[in-house]
């Protein structure tokens, strides 16, 4: 009879412990979906900003290059969860004097005005006020036949206007080579990014 006593009192522990586990399970699971619904929540809000402020810029700038620089999620004073936009927008990318700028929204739209707009490019002009520092591929272009001594960059591209850009970035310079398909040379410009003019140089094309 003892023995059959201890072995119900076992197996009933048993049981306890496997509802136990189970509750324990059910449990994470639950956590765990409750955070993989909170993950794709934010996620198609973030997609929702970023197809609203892309569809906005390409219609107001159909011929310009848009691209997204930056997305934070923000609370407002009610609460609230916003995404703050940050985009950037080069209209005549592919001249001499390309203009930038960085647009902001606020998706959705709060009671309260959007960062205006940050002129990095225009009139093709840069480093107007402080120290000059070369920070956009746009700054670059711009500086490379404008800048003191870059007289002859100038002259090709009066003589080809057919001439573009290509940029590429190091540590602390940019390269700009100016290219046109009617000459038979091209100039590479090295640039220091505190807006020195590093080297420039003239290269036959093969």
């Amino acid at each position: 009879m003892g023995s059959n006593k201890n072995l119900d009192c076992f197996m009933l522990s048993m049981g306890i412990r496997k509802e136990l586990q189970l509750i324990v399970v059910l449990l994470v699971l639950i956590v765990l979906l409750v955070k993989a619904v909170e993950f794709f929540k934010v996620d198609v809000v973030e997609a929702d900003a970023s197809n609203f402020v892309m569809e906005d810029l390409t219609s107001r700038y159909p011929n310009a290059d848009i691209s997204l620089m930056s997305i934070k999620q923000k609370s407002n004073d009610a609460g609230g969860n916003y995404f703050e936009v940050k985009a950037k927008v080069t209209e005549n990318p592919n001249s001499p004097c390309p203009e930038r700028m960085h647009i902001y929204y606020n998706y959705p739209e709060q009671n309260f005005v959007s960062q205006p707009n940050d002129i990095i490019t225009k009139d093709c002009e840069v480093c107007l006020e402080g120290i000059c520092t070369l920070a956009f591929p746009e700054e670059a272009v711009i500086a490379s036949h404008t800048f003191v001594g870059t007289d002859v960059v100038a002259l090709y591209l009066s003589s080809y206007p057919s001439a573009f850009p290509t940029t590429s970035e190091g540590q602390n310079s940019w390269t700009v080579v100016w290219d046109s398909p009617l000459a038979l040379e091209k100039y590479l410009v090295q640039l220091g990014k505190d807006g020195t003019i590093l080297s420039i140089e003239k290269m036959e094309k093969d």
